[in-house]
This record gives structure tokens, C-alpha cells and sequence, in this order.
């Protein structure tokens, strides 16, 4: 992903507010005085008979009404002063982000170590993964030895899923594994996007041959890569062949450590398409986060909570009696 300086840091929206703590502090420290009966006597009894003639109480409080005012003084303050530290995601912008998906549709997706078959598996996952976006922008593309665009961005799931039922390996043009060139369609796709995307790579695994390029992505573009992993480490007959395809569990982490792509394995039930929304969701919410064009977002109602907390104590009977201790 491109670097980017941190928008996010501690601050107040209001800062002059916070000229207000010293005639705070000041009037605190004026009422304290005023409060102390050694104060009140001090020009009226001589200091060696004052401390003699003072009776203070043996259960004092050590809270008292004065060091609450202060409390709620200073909370209000900061309240009004506007803490922040996140901002708002600009006005009028989707709240969904862009997919693209990419499915794999080479000879080994048809290997049954994941029933019915790693394709059929695929195509389920993929609708269940439709139904959780609703109504979200969602675009289709295929690839093997060649990359090609299915379905361009829509909101409705039903079109996507009519072209989904009907793909097989013998309508790619050229056998391979380009996964760069899917990448490369996808990249287009999400160019005029006003919001970063993301690309889900629904496959049985990817050839060190494409690192380089998804090295690339990583670098220069903010679109997320996820992989939805379709296959296990025991593998498969490629039906019509004697070979073994299983999954590549090496080559997956360096794609992961190396490209960034976010890798998440296939399950038996919806717990693998929630992992894929939650990610989907949290990239476009930290791309929020990154964009200037959003409002710094006012924290300071949560202090709201402790000066009225603050305030209800004094509704308590002979509180303010104590004022003194």
C-alpha cells in the first residue's frame, strides 16, 4: 500500500478554551483559601492561639465539594475545547467500498480435495460474499493463462451471479496461472474509483512468478489485496491428469510478507466470507481515516458523562456542608 504520513494524532479542535483552566485554577484556589477557618481567623487571633483554638474533625473527608467543582471545571473545559484524535469520512462519498474479484479459473479448481471442487466451492463462496455486500459496487473478472473482465462495477448481486454459474476452465483462451495480469485488469478497473478498493483473488494459490508485480501494487497503489484460498495442504487428483495439486502454504506467506496481500483460508461454513467483509470494511474505514478531506470529529460530548456524574452529587443532602470538610 503507498505510504502515507499519519493524519491521525491528538488534538484540540478548540484551543483557546484552554485559557479558561487559569481563571479555573485561580478561582479554586481562591475558594480553598476562603474555605479554611485558619484563614478567616488569621487577622483576628494571634498565630501562636490559632492553632490551638482550630478543631478539625476526626473523620474528614478527603473529598470534598470544592475538589469536585474543580474535577468538573477542568472536564468542561477540555469538553469545550474539542479533543480529537479521528475524523469524520467526507460528505456525499459511498460507504461501501469497490470489489473486484478475481477467480482463478485454471484445470486445478476442479480438484475435489474441497467438495464438491475447489470451482464449485469458489462460486458458493463467492455468492455468499454477494449477499453480505447487498448492494455494494461489485465487479467480476477471470483469469488462467489470461486475464478478462466478466462483469464491470454493479450494484446488483443477481447479474453477478448469472455469469458466475456458467464459468469453467475450457472458456479461458490460453492455460496459466497470470494472476499479474488479473491484477493488472483489476488496477484499471478501480483507477476511476473515487474510494480505494479492494481485490479479492479467489484461487487455489499463486505462482512466485507474479510476486514481482503485486510487489509493485503494493508500493504504489491504496486498493487492498486479500486471497480467498480454495484448496488444502493435502491436495488433490487434477481430474484427466497424475498430477497433485495442493496448496502452496510457502508461496502464499511470501506473498503475504512480501506484496501485503491478506490471505484468508477456505471453511465449511461463513466464518471465511466474514473475515472477508470485516477486512473489506476496516481497509475502507482506515482510508477514511487517511483522507484530508475529512472533518475532525468533536470527542469532547464523551466527557458530557462525568461533569453530569459530577453535578448529581450535589442533589445529595448536606453536601455542600461540607464545603469546608
Amino acid at each position: 500500500m503507498m505510504d502515507s504520513a499519519p493524519s491521525v494524532a491528538f488534538h484540540f479542535l478548540r484551543p483557546d478554551w484552554l485559557w479558561a483552566l487559569l481563571p479555573l485554577a485561580a478561582i479554586t484556589i481562591a475558594l480553598a483559601r476562603q474555605g479554611s477557618a485558619a484563614a478567616r481567623w488569621r487577622g483576628v487571633i494571634a498565630p501562636h492561639l490559632l492553632e490551638h483554638l482550630i478543631v478539625q474533625p476526626k473523620n474528614r473527608r478527603r473529598i470534598r465539594p470544592l475538589h469536585l467543582l474543580a474535577v468538573a471545571g477542568l472536564l468542561a473545559t477540555i469538553a469545550m475545547a474539542g479533543p480529537s484524535w479521528r475524523r469524520e469520512p467526507p460528505p456525499f462519498t459511498q460507504d461501501t467500498a469497490p470489489l473486484v474479484i478475481a477467480l482463478e479459473l485454471t484445470d486445478t479448481m476442479l480438484v475435489g480435495d474441497v467438495q464438491p471442487s475447489r470451482l464449485e466451492r469458489s462460486k458458493q463462496k463467492i455468492r455468499d460474499l454477494l449477499a453480505e455486500r447487498a448492494s455494494a459496487p461489485t465487479g467480476l473478472l477471470v483469469y488462467a493463462g489470461t486475464a478478462h473482465l466478466v462483469m464491470p462495477f454493479t450494484d446488483d448481486p443477481s447479474v453477478i451471479e448469472a455469469y458466475v454459474a456458467d464459468l469453467q476452465p475450457d472458456l479461458m483462451p490460453v492455460a496459466g496461472d497470470d494472476a499479474a495480469a488479473a491484477l493488472a485488469v483489476a488496477e484499471r478497473m478501480l483507477a476511476d474509483e473515487p474510494t480505494p478498493g479492494t481485490i479479492l483473488f479467489v484461487t487455489d494459490g499463486f505462482s512466485p512468478a507474479n510476486l514481482p508485480a503485486f510487489g509493485e501494487h503494493r508500493e504504489l497503489s491504496r486498493d487492498q489485496l486479500v486471497a480467498l484460498a480454495v484448496a488444502t495442504e493435502a491436495g488433490g487428483l487434477v481430474p484427466g491428469t497424475s498430477e497433485i495439486a495442493a496448496l502452496d502454504r510457502s508461496t502464499l506467506d511470501a506473498f503475504q510478507r512480501d506484496a501485503g496481500i491478506s490471505t484468508v483460508t477456505v471453511t465449511v461454513d461463513d466464518s471465511d466470507v466474514q473475515q472477508v467483509t470485516r477486512r473489506i470494511a476496516n481497509h475502507l474505514a482506515a482510508v477514511q481515516q487517511e483522507d484530508e478531506r475529512g472533518r475532525w470529529r468533536d470527542e469532547g460530548w464523551w466527557l458530557v458523562f462525568p461533569v453530569a456524574a459530577i453535578t448529581l452529587v450535589w442533589f445529595r443532602r448536606g453536601w455542600l456542608v461540607q464545603w469546608e470538610g
